[in-house]
């Protein structure tokens, strides 16, 4: 079973939202979560700033911009599209 990182933020100015999934290897460690989809996101978005944690979701501001964050399981969890690429290889 893979895990994947789903982003979802605006895309462009069409007001209309962009889901990117990548696969994570390794997993991350049980407790880190919140930590490491702040590294990732700061990785794509710089300016990004943590603004939220429901438990699962993270959600940072990017200049204005929301941006969201969230670990999946590749079965029993619809990730949405194929992975885009991998992230995290160690």
């Amino acid at each position: 079973m893979a895990w994947v990182v789903i982003l979802e933020g605006p895309d462009g100015g069409a007001g209309e939202r962009r889901r990117d999934v990548f696969e994570v290897t390794p997993a991350p460690a049980p407790g880190r979560e919140r930590e490491e989809l702040g590294r990732l996101v700061r990785g794509i978005h710089p300016g990004a700033a943590e603004v939220g944690w429901d438990g699962e979701r993270a959600v940072f501001d990017d200049g204005g911009r929301s941006v969201t964050a969230r670990f999946a399981r590749t079965e029993g969890d619809d990730p949405g599209p194929p992975a885009q690429g991998t992230l995290f290889d160690g």
